[in-house]
């Protein structure tokens, strides 16, 4: 993309955006950031900075729909996403990873084991460092993985990654897309442009991912948890395999369940760059995962208590419910928002033996709940209140585990899912919960 000389107007003042803003001024062009909020510093929010921009750069948390940018479309203007606009400058080779779940451990994974084998690699993207920071600082001999969202993708229709894995699709963000064939659409962008000499790396056990193979051009890898797959990865006799190959045994992985699916993607990607069994299995080994997921916290009176406060949506708390072995007191809630908690309760497995409920949208846990007929269900003020109230139920039980996973939002209370956890880290303290 040629920037010299050209008016660039990226729309979002935040960290992607201002990232955006400062690669279009260091190729040449003549950028302005536009925000909605008129606090936002080094912003405008006038919106007659569009009518004359040759560029709109949409950061992640912009939705492309707005009318004065639907109109900048039907004029001929050029309106790319912060990724796409990243994507395009970078000159190394590109590894884009999606999914509703996952995404961040999977492109960590992916970062370690590259790293193991000797490879200059930078984990970029939705996971925290904006892929327009570094896009233009990497060369050919370099890789960038890159986490991507869906609302990066939703405005990334030319996306074309050297490799692209799709881990999992399941109903999120909907407020946002406005409907699960949307959300769907937005995450096929990470394949849709890709060439044949390309990687597709797919989930072969999720049905909306198997309705999308057609139309992937790349070179199809698939991995699954459930039966063996040719060319991919797979677990036989507890080993993680790739194509017929052994490359490190369950047990010394620190995920179980769904979760393993994280580490058959990134098997996949490494396998298909040329990386051997040996340098995957003892990156993987030695691999921690990202905070607030599935997090041990620590144990009091013989039961343990894990943080999941990641677990925004219905698919990841039950993922987490199926990872941990024993009994389970599960602490539910949040934002009230479009999540369906009746296909929760249908899918928790038995391990989970009550439920404590807490958040804004806890009228609407225990409504999914009675008509499920699950009843040791009981709604507490506080997540304090919630993780005293699963304590002692786990007690009364004799249950080995407490799990906080939302499902949910964090926005009724919190900012984001960080806080959150942090917050929940403290209130085990409190309660004197120890490693």
């Amino acid at each position: 993309m040629n920037l010299l000389g050209r008016s660039v107007v990226v729309y979002g003042a935040g960290k992607s955006g201002l990232a955006a803003y400062g690669l279009a001024r260091e190729k040449g062009a003549s950028v302005t950031v536009y925000d909605d909020d008129p606090r936002a510093a080094r912003a405008t929010n006038s919106i007659g900075v569009f009518k004359d921009a040759d560029i709109i750069i949409l950061s992640p948390g912009v939705s492309g729909d707005k009318d004065f940018i639907l109109d900048a479309r039907l004029e001929g203007k050029t309106v790319v996403s912060e990724l796409e606009f990243a994507s395009d400058i970078c000159l190394a080779e590109q590894i884009m990873v999606t999914g509703t779940n996952g995404k961040t451990t999977t492109t960590m994974l992916i970062d370690a084991i590259l790293k193991r084998a000797g490879i200059s690699s930078y984990a970029v993207g939705n996971i925290g460092t904006p892929f327009s920071s570094i896009a233009d600082k990497l060369d050919a001999t370099e890789t960038a993985v890159v986490e991507a969202s869906s609302f990066q993708l939703e405005s990334s229709p030319n996306i074309s990654p050297d490799i692209a894995v799709i881990l999992n699709i399941a109903p999120d963000h909907l407020e946002r897309h406005g409907s699960m064939e949307k959300y769907v659409a937005a995450k096929a962008n990470i394949f849709l442009r890709q060439f044949s000499q390309d990687i597709i790396v797919y989930n072969d056990d999720d049905d909306e991912i198997r309705a999308l193979v057609p139309q992937m051009n790349a070179k199809k890898v698939p991995f699954s948890l459930t039966h063996p797959v040719k060319g991919g990865a797979y677990i036989s006799s507890d080993f993680v395999c790739f194509d017929a190959r052994p490359v490190v045994h369950i047990d010394d992985i620190d995920m179980r369940g769904r979760e393993l699916e994280n580490v058959l993607a990134a098997t996949a990607v490494a396998a298909e760059k040329g990386i051997s069994p040996f340098t995957i299995g003892s990156a993987v080994t030695e691999f921690s995962r990202p905070a607030f997921r599935r997090q041990y916290v620590g144990s009091k009176d013989g039961i343990s208590v894990f943080n999941d406060s990641k677990a925004t949506n219905v698919s990841s708390c039950i993922s987490a419910c199926e990872s941990l072995e024993g009994g389970i007191a599960l602490i539910l809630g949040g934002a009230l928002r479009e999540e369906d908690f009746d296909a929760l309760f249908a899918k928790l497995p038995d391990k989970v033996k009550a439920v404590c409920v807490c958040g804004e949208n806890s009228d609407e846990i225990l409504r999914a709940a009675s008509r499920a007929g699950f009843e040791d269900i009981s709604r507490f003020d506080t997540i304090s209140a919630a993780l005293d109230g699963a304590m002692r139920r786990a007690r009364e039980l004799g249950l080995e585990n407490v799990l906080f996973s939302p499902a949910s939002k964090s926005f009724d209370l919190f900012d984001n899912y960080i806080e959150r956890g942090k917050f929940f880290d403290g209130v085990c303290r409190t309660l004197g919960i120890r490693k």
